[in-house]
């Protein structure tokens, strides 16, 4: 089975992306949309700024890292299930988090079985 791994940079962000709970629910929202299944969540707070928020799903995961003193947020997503369009979850959290900024977009494609 192959899935993609989704990495991106979204430059030029405003300051929600200081708000914990925006960013979690920016996110859940994504992964909702597609279908996933939302089974955890974890925040992680840095000193003195700074956030992590990652989303656990039944299908694998969604985490949020800030760097506002750049104003830049990083996001990674990978999603288990072929049915699932990670691409449209980053388009999601960027129209809600960071619409007007600039988004570099890595893709990578991850086999989590051996080819027969």
């Amino acid at each position: 089975m192959l899935m993609t791994h989704i990495l991106a940079e979204l430059y030029d962000c405003p300051e929600v992306i200081h708000d914990a709970t925006a960013l979690a629910e920016a996110a859940k929202r994504a992964a909702q949309s597609v279908g996933a299944t939302i089974v955890g969540e974890y925040e992680v707070r840095y000193v003195p700024h700074g956030l992590t928020i990652a989303i656990f799903l039944g299908e694998s995961h969604i985490v949020l890292t800030t760097w506002p003193e750049f104003n830049l947020l990083l996001v990674d997503i990978l999603l288990c299930n072929a049915d699932m369009d990670p691409r449209e979850v980053v388009e999601q959290i960027k129209a809600q988090i960071c619409p007007l900024g600039q988004m570099v977009v890595h893709e990578t494609a991850r086999r989590i079985a051996a080819q027969a």
